[in-house]
């Protein structure tokens, strides 16, 4: 009876031992994982969860795009997995799963009081310690009260070659100038969405909005790019493209007609095709 308890004790010690990863050396990976960043929120230190995505046949000599994406408002990071899994998966990128915290992201009117600027920083910061990450081709996503946000770290940060903004326009007192850093900008917005007004104003989120179309304009002037805009249409979505910007960085505004806030999303066949189309030209 004796030998036998040694026994399970011995294979569940080697099971432990053998399943664990050890990152501690370079940050090199073969599989995905996780890394948290520390913050003072409230007074209070939070452990901040960072999701890494990595492709089926990662390769820890090369360098990949890294796409940085941000849910909703009451969202979790690991939905992004099942949204990007098909870019992912064959290494057209390596995906960073950020929390909100409170599944939330701060912008004056939500749960979460986080210095959110000061997160991503920090992720950028980690994500300079691994040997597949190339700075000169980082790009976001975000999506709703996410989308929100990654207008803000547009403006305030530098680390975007280009961004998609989902489901949200510039909120008043957040818009760029001709001090903000040049990034390409995807912006996407349903006509008939009911949590940001299309035509602008106060949301019920708490929040006043510029208009979907001054706010691809705001971009457009804030980097000198043509005025008049090449126009395409997608079925029955209006897409108005601003070239020639500085750097050359462009803008796209794409209206889904008689959509709400979820962009028509269920309903459209790899809704995500287009964004990556877009980033990855930048």
């Amino acid at each position: 009876m004796v030998t036998k308890s040694l026994s399970i004790l011995s294979f569940l010690i080697l099971l432990v031992c053998c399943s664990g990863s050890d990152n501690s050396s370079d940050n090199t990976t073969t599989q995905d994982e996780v890394f948290f960043v520390s913050q003072s929120i409230g007074g209070v230190q939070v452990q901040r969860e960072v999701l890494l995505h990595l492709p089926n046949n990662f390769d820890s000599t090369q360098t990949y795009p890294v796409v940085i994406a941000f849910h909703g408002n009451g969202g979790q990071n690991n939905s992004w997995f099942n949204q990007l899994s098909q870019f992912v998966d064959i290494g057209e990128f390596i995906g960073v799963y950020p929390q909100g915290y409170l599944n939330s992201w701060n912008l004056g009117a939500e749960a979460s009081t986080a210095d959110e600027v000061y997160f991503f920083n920090q992720i950028m910061a980690k994500l300079e310690t691994y040997s597949f990450f190339d700075a000169s081709k980082v790009y976001g996503i975000g999506v709703s009260n996410g989308s929100a946000l990654i207008n803000k770290l547009g403006i305030e940060t530098a680390h975007f070659s280009a961004i998609a903004a989902l489901a949200s326009q510039l909120i008043i007192g957040t818009i760029p100038n001709n001090s903000t850093s040049p990034v390409a900008v995807y912006q996407m917005c349903g006509t008939l969405d009911n949590i940001i007004p299309y035509g602008g104003g106060m949301s019920v989120v708490g929040h006043h909005f510029l208009s979907a179309s001054d706010s691809a304009l705001s971009w457009v002037n804030a980097f000198n790019c043509t005025t008049e805009p090449i126009v395409e249409m997608l079925g029955d979505d209006e897409i108005l493209i601003y070239e020639d910007c500085e750097s050359g960085k462009e803008i796209r505004f794409h209206s889904v007609n008689n959509a709400g806030h979820n962009l028509n999303q269920p309903n459209t066949t790899n809704f995500y095709g287009p964004v990556w189309e877009f980033l990855k030209r930048f």
